[in-house]
């Protein structure tokens, strides 16, 4: 990492990608946060159910039905 950070020290405003990259990254971390948050308890459901076929949760034994 030292040469890349020798050879950028000269770029005039480098650090200017720097602050963009880490605002960017917060900007998006904090929307997907808002949005698994807000997403309604029906459509968790739908998402976890969605793996099994119709009829085979049903079918499935009370002790590995839900995670522990």
């Amino acid at each position: 990492m030292g040469f890349a950070r020798e050879v950028l020290s000269g770029v005039q405003g480098i650090e200017w990608y720097t602050i963009t990259g880490i605002l960017l990254f917060v900007i998006l971390f904090a929307i997907i946060l808002y949005r698994t948050v807000k997403l309604p308890k029906k459509d968790l459901n739908d998402f976890k159910t969605s793996i099994f076929e119709p009829g085979e949760l049903k079918e499935m034994p009370a002790d590995h039905a839900q995670t522990k």
